[in-house]
């Protein structure tokens, strides 16, 4: 059955509840995730997912960008958790400051040495500092279609 956007919307106030706004009752998927705890009592053997896309920026960065501290804490923990066995590093990125790849290329060594294979999964861009802070992985998978920069910088 074909329906307007206005028809589901009457459709799920009357099932869901009305907002008083001519519309339903909803939650957004972040605050939803907010009131919830994952279950982690059966998991023994962790991989742990490190997501790492935006520009590569130094210090704590909010989501939307690469901070060199933010990124090596979340590798840090993973390799201070002994249920992680292994680390997934999903680079979409163009680069940024050399600095702070570097401190995230060395959390990714600091894994290796500790036994956790680390795998970098590239998304449709790792360029730069990208390509710098996916170079130390024991496996790198890209798509045919990521654009894979080098390894550079330039100032003016």
């Amino acid at each position: 059955e074909l329906a307007t956007r206005q028809d589901i919307r009457t459709l799920f106030a009357k099932e869901f509840g009305s907002d008083g706004k001519d519309s339903y009752n909803a939650i957004s998927y972040y605050d939803y995730l907010a009131t919830i705890r994952p279950d982690y009592t059966l998991a023994n053997h962790d991989i742990a997912v490190v997501v790492a896309s935006g520009a590569i920026m130094d210090g704590q960065q909010p989501r939307g960008t690469v901070g060199g501290d933010t990124v090596a804490s979340l590798l840090r923990q993973a390799r201070n958790d002994e249920k992680v066995k292994a680390v997934v590093l999903r680079v979409d990125s163009p680069g940024g400051s050399a600095f702070a790849s570097e401190v995230i290329r060395n959390e990714v060594e600091a894994l290796k040495k500790a036994g956790k294979p680390v795998v970098v999964s590239m998304s449709s861009l790792a360029a730069s500092g990208g390509y710098w802070i996916s170079m130390s992985a024991d496996k790198i998978v890209a798509q045919p279609t990521t654009l894979t920069g080098s390894i550079g910088i330039f100032s003016v």
